[in-house]
């Protein structure tokens, strides 16, 4: 089969969801992404660590690699209340935003068969199709679903009725534009990675590019707390409506004591990383938590990404494991003849990947969210995904 001649609709128009479609339909395949969002996705500047699974389909485009990141020289390990050093090493990371790699992948696919405004309520299969079934009471048919509906992936839901399982700590996110900290605060974090380490939490913070190629880098940073399940998370992730909302709470929806105890908490901490918190014009907060799955290929419906193996991020390589779930899928599609076996490997190669990945940020998180030793270029806390034992299904790859 090289390639398929079947039909293929993909759910949820994100980084994944865009890599496998654009990979598809530069194979020859009918490929339609339907996306619950009413307009093209923003990942409110967010930033993303470059990895090579991330950006590999963009560079093989022309893409260039600084059109879309900014570089880096070092990772700094310090005390987020006094300041102290714990140390440095050398790093040559590059780092980019949610924004700069959906907008490319976007662009090259474009509106024309991404559906937004599509939230999927049901579906069921046969031997031959998947139907799909949309709040908008609309329906799609296809030969099969591939199924990047991200962590609280609808799908998977329907499916398998598994949902992810809060981590008991949650992160807020902030970017700040040139000017809104003092040159001295942007240059302390400025062209590195930097760990603020807590006996409760721990922050980060680093450059990602300005939203356009003109504009000029900003700085990103997460502060993870620990908030026990029950009525004190139920309090955070309640927005000013008074709903409890169950991943997110944007900064238009923050309810306003939530904010003040964000911006209270954040005045103990040391100068540079106390002005990214006050100063921060937008910040939101984002619960974590993680799950995973027996199987990815069920039937005609296929998981990838965070729909299959929801992670938390602190190894930095979750979009990377959600591109290469979708590039060796597509690749199963369109360069092998016998697909059912193909499918098999693949799901065998990239569970092993996914969990051994879950695995790594678990062990992460049980340092740096209650105060453990975290050392400085300590190869087990790495970024990146692991190494699988699994031989590629795929042709050079």
């Amino acid at each position: 089969m090289s390639p398929t001649t079947e039909r293929i609709a993909v759910v949820g128009g994100s980084i994944s969801g865009l890599t496998a479609a654009l990979m598809l339909r530069d194979a020859g395949v009918e490929v339609d992404v339907y996306e619950r969002s009413p307009q093209p996705l923003s990942g409110f500047g967010t930033g993303i660590v470059v990895q090579p699974e991330l950006v590999r389909y963009l560079l093989e485009q022309g893409v260039e690699l600084d059109s879309i990141s900014v570089p880096s020289s070092s990772m700094e390990y310090v005390d987020a209340l006094t300041g102290e050093s714990f140390g440095s090493v050398p790093a040559d990371w590059r780092f980019t935003s949610y924004d700069s790699i959906y907008g490319a992948l976007y662009e090259l696919f474009g509106p024309e068969r991404y559906h937004t405004s599509k939230c999927l309520v049901g579906l069921n299969q046969d031997s031959d199709a998947v139907q799909l079934r949309f709040s908008d009471g609309t329906q799609a048919e296809a030969n099969w679903l591939i199924a990047a509906d991200g962590g609280a992936s609808v799908v998977r839901k329907r499916l398998l009725g598994i949902e992810p399982k809060y981590a008991g700590y949650v992160t807020w996110r902030g970017v700040l534009q040139p000017g809104e900290v003092s040159d001295d605060v942007w240059n302390y974090f400025n062209d590195k990675f930097t760990y603020g380490l807590l006996n409760d939490g721990h922050l980060i913070a680093y450059p990602i590019p300005g939203r356009e190629n003109s504009e000029s880098p900003r700085l990103n940073f997460q502060w993870y707390w620990n908030v026990p399940e029950g009525a004190d998370l139920d309090e955070l992730m309640t927005d000013v409506r008074g709903i409890r909302l169950p991943t997110s709470v944007h900064n238009n929806s923050l309810n306003p004591h939530n904010l003040r105890q964000f911006h209270s908490k954040g005045e103990r901490l040391f100068a540079p990383f106390r002005d990214l918190v006050l100063k921060a014009s937008s910040p939101f907060v984002t619960v974590v938590a993680d799950a995973t799955v027996e199987r990815m290929v069920h039937g005609r419906v296929l998981l990838i990404g965070d729909a299959a193996v929801t992670p938390r991020p602190h190894a930095a390589a979750g979009g990377a494991k959600a591109c290469d779930d979708a590039r060796t899928l597509a690749e199963v599609f369109t360069e092998n003849d016998n697909l059912q076996e193909s499918l098999q490997r693949w799901e065998t190669r990239q569970l092993q990947q996914g969990n051994a990945y879950l695995q790594k940020v678990k062990r992460m998180a049980s340092r740096l969210q209650h105060g453990g030793s975290f050392e400085p270029g300590n190869p087990d806390f790495a970024f990146g995904l692991p190494a699988v034992d699994e031989p590629s299904v795929v042709k050079n790859f």
